[in-house]
């Protein structure tokens, strides 16, 4: 493992230029930290070359320089394959235009100026199926309420994302309201089955999340995300409607009656409505599989 970390130095153009052949030389180096060098788009463009190279590079850290949109377009283009973190703190990207956030599971974007576009850019990323994103820090970024919702709205079908920061984002009651309804929604049983059970960090210190919302965070942190789905649906849907499954009669009982016991360790409740309501839809089926029939003839319960 080589780790290399050069800060404080001014790097010109040409002094990446000249870093970047030393990069060439260092095919085993894993960890780079640049931090604090000036660095802009330019200085970015003529680095990649040499890290193109260093096929073990795992951890790039360029925070508190001077890159924007264009720098970190040549990074997702010409960083290798094996970068999953890349420190892209207190710079100047502002996603003023499509880029795609896809390739790497770290992200750090702290104290970036993002243009009032940025969230939707970001939102395409998390709604990709190709997204590789486990964890995004948009702290100090001003996401603000709008941002928030759209950023929530992209997370109803990514199972990969863990945890946004969003510190000091501008963000109300309002802002947060939006990720309640992905993290559970109580529309219908089908509905809340199919949240996003995966996401489950939110915010950073000092941050006034909804409390609702942090219990739904912690439920997420369950590894078991059919267990985490059956408390959503027990904690949300106090009568659990039975009339879809009716069509197969008494064939689901058993199963349901497992599922219960199985989740609804203390919902009596549950359990016994349930098991009521399928009783009283079908009596007769009830009352034939008790008495069963003889000849053509119901049969007599003590004959």
């Amino acid at each position: 493992m080589q780790v290399l970390e050069l800060g404080f130095l001014g790097l010109s153009t040409n002094s990446c230029a000249a870093l970047s052949a030393v990069f060439l030389q260092m095919p085993a180096l894993s960890q780079l930290d640049l931090g604090c060098n000036l660095i802009d788009d330019g200085g970015v463009e003529v680095l990649v070359r040499g890290l193109a190279e260093c096929k073990h590079l795992q951890f790039v850290s360029l925070p508190f320089n001077r890159i924007g949109d264009n720098g970190l377009e040549r990074l997702i283009q010409g960083l290798p394959a094996s970068v999953d973190d890349l420190d892209l703190r207190e710079n100047e990207i502002a996603l003023a235009r499509q880029l795609p956030l896809l390739r790497f599971p770290e992200l750090n974007l702290w104290n970036n100026p993002l243009f009032l576009d940025g969230p939707r850019v970001i939102a395409e990323s998390f709604a990709n199926p190709a997204c590789r994103l486990e964890s995004l820090n948009l702290n100090r970024t001003n996401i603000g309420d709008e941002g928030a919702a759209i950023l929530a709205t992209s997370l109803k079908s990514n199972r990969r994302l863990r945890e946004v920061y969003l510190t000091d984002s501008n963000i109300t009651e309002t802002g947060w309201n939006a990720f309640r309804a992905v993290l559970c929604d109580t529309t219908s049983i089908n509905a809340t089955h199919g949240s996003n059970h995966s996401f489950r960090y939110l915010g950073g210190t000092n941050q006034s999340i909804l409390q609702d919302v942090e219990t739904l965070l912690e439920l997420n942190h369950d590894q078991n995300k059919s267990r985490v789905a059956a408390k959503k649906i027990l904690q949300t849907h106090h009568h659990l409607d039975m009339k879809p499954l009716f069509d197969r009669k008494l064939d689901l009982l058993p199963h349901v009656v497992a599922w219960l016991e199985r989740f609804a360790e203390s919902r009596l409740d549950h359990k016994l409505s349930t098991i009521y309501e399928f009783a009283r839809a079908m009596p007769m089926d009830v009352v034939n599989g008790l008495v069963g029939k003889k000849d053509g003839k119901k049969r007599r319960r003590n004959s």
